[in-house]
């Protein structure tokens, strides 16, 4: 096969993950907007609007984004050499996100299956696209942000004097929420346009 074979392959990884990064971006802008405007103008009593709760409209979106990645890693176990590594990732992204759904947890108990479900994902795309691994691992970089605002941004913010009630408080909430959105649907990306890659 010549390189000419594989262009338009090639062109289509780069059109579909530009494309999924321009949809993340307006999805967490309209996250951060909306969570804003609740806040600002109607003191949280929008539901639909508030990421703090699963219920709202970009909190099914953030759960919608986690489950894509549970769909996209079982996708790619079949057919691959790396089928049980695929079918692990699948199994543990599809635990942390019953744990999200229906358990209250403190996010230190959860950092074993998050360092092992990184670990692996990084492992398995080293031989992927570029481009597609780019992507994938910017996602890890934005789930692994919003972990970190997660376990010490209350304290923090608790720490400077500021109650839920206030903008460093929702900032820290906007920053959480949408790193874990944007971070669910880049590796989600990221996983399916690394499969085009023969393995």
């Amino acid at each position: 096969m010549s390189a000419l074979d594989g262009r338009p392959n090639e062109m289509a990884v780069h059109s579909n993950l530009r494309l999924g990064i321009v949809v993340t971006a307006l999805v967490v802008a309209g996250q951060c907007l909306a969570q804003a405007i609740d806040f600002a103008f109607f003191q949280l009593d929008i539901r639909a609007l508030n990421s703090d709760t699963h219920a709202s409209i970009f909190g099914v979106a953030s759960l919608g984004a986690q489950a894509l990645v549970v769909v996209a890693a079982a996708a790619r176990s079949r057919g691959s050499r790396h089928r049980a590594g695929w079918a692990i990732v699948a199994v543990l992204t599809g635990l942390l996100l019953v744990f999200r759904v229906g358990v209250s947890f403190r996010a230190a108990l959860l950092s074993g299956p998050v360092v092992v479900l990184f670990a692996l994902l990084w492992r398995l795309t080293t031989g992927d696209r570029r481009q597609a691994r780019v992507v994938m691992r910017a996602g890890l970089a934005c789930l692994a942000f919003s972990y970190v605002v997660h376990a010490f941004g209350p304290h923090v913010v608790a720490d400077l004097g500021y109650a839920g009630n206030s903008w460093p408080y929702q900032v820290k909430g906007m920053l959480k929420h949408s790193g874990e959105l944007a971070g669910w649907l880049l590796v989600a990306i990221g996983i399916r346009e690394g499969q085009r890659r023969p393995e």
